[in-house]
């Protein structure tokens, strides 16, 4: 009787374990090397066209969520994280700001399954996209790409920067689809002080990270979801399995490569600020010193 309750018992531990382990703590990614891009690269590309830099990077939430630890960073344990649905505004001095992100709609925060939806907050996002001198998204997935496809057109077609993978998604458009001004082939400068890494077919086929070299020396890299959370790249931990397989499809290999890659450029720049795609108390918490407001002009105070 023993025996057949340990085998039992055993059967059981592999039929639930196995799959556990493999979907939401297996954290191999392969042995795929960093991408020869450097942070000299990047600052040469910074400098190499003349004009104001941005001076501050500030940081709104429209929506956010909370999952599982282990869902988007393998093995991080199954305390729950908040993701949260955000856009950044880079203030230039005489011009108009640069934005990074646009947000998210109401239905598409239903359907990210959002907790919360800030009507205020996206409000003060669609204000600053509407008077943005430049738009850039890390990638197309519609809570980073579909708040401006949803008021596109006009202007903020004029903003945008956007890679051809990123204005082929299967996206809503408002209005005229902006030109492709992005090559998608190499690092490429398109403001003073701000370069973008096209990151193909890694988290998305159109999936870049940007590079921005602000007026006080102060360099940031938007990682967008190649690392959604600090710990992603921090600990070199992927999304999990179950993610990245059934819900948000991605290539671990070429993803575990961008992770190696932005390990490498904070080495040799140890004062880079690397911003996570989705999160929002990592990149608010005083202890880490991140620099960046929280809030766009009008936002209440306290935020």
């Amino acid at each position: 009787m023993t025996h057949r309750l340990n085998l039992i018992l055993l059967a059981l531990i592999l039929a639930i374990g196995l799959p556990y382990y493999w979907f939401l703590i297996d954290n191999s990614g392969g042995a795929a090397a960093a991408k020869p891009v450097t942070i000299e690269q990047l600052r040469q590309l910074a400098d190499s066209i003349p004009g104001e830099t941005p001076y501050a990077i500030e940081m709104e939430r429209a929506a956010f969520r909370r999952v599982p630890g282990n869902l988007m960073v393998a093995g991080s344990g199954m305390k729950r994280k908040l993701i949260g649905y955000m856009a950044f505004r880079l203030p230039v001095r005489g011009g108009k700001p640069v934005m990074i992100e646009s947000g998210i709609t109401p239905a598409i925060a239903a359907a990210q399954g959002a907790e919360s939806f800030n009507v205020s907050a996206q409000a003060r996002i669609d204000r600053e996209l509407a008077g943005a001198g430049l738009i850039l998204v890390t990638h197309e997935h519609p809570d980073h790409l579909g708040a401006l496809a949803a008021h596109g057109g006009g202007a903020l077609a004029q903003a945008a920067w956007l890679n051809p993978h990123q204005l082929a998604a299967k996206l809503a458009w408002n209005g005229a689809l902006p030109a492709a001004r992005l090559n998608g082939a190499a690092p490429q400068a398109v403001a003073p002080g701000i370069v973008v890494i096209p990151a193909p077919d890694s988290h998305t086929p159109g999936s870049q990270l940007i590079y921005v070299r602000l007026a006080d020396g102060h360099e940031v890299l938007f990682a967008g979801d190649n690392a959604s959370f600090a710990q992603n790249w921090i600990e070199l931990r992927g999304r999990s399995r179950l993610i990245e397989t059934w819900f948000a499809p991605e290539n671990r290999a070429e993803v575990f490569a961008w992770l190696r890659t932005i390990r490498a450029l904070k080495a040799q720049a140890p004062g880079l600020l690397v911003v996570p795609g989705h999160d929002w108390e990592w990149l608010a918490s005083p202890e880490n010193h991140t620099g960046v407001k929280i809030g766009f002009p009008g936002a209440p105070q306290p935020y």
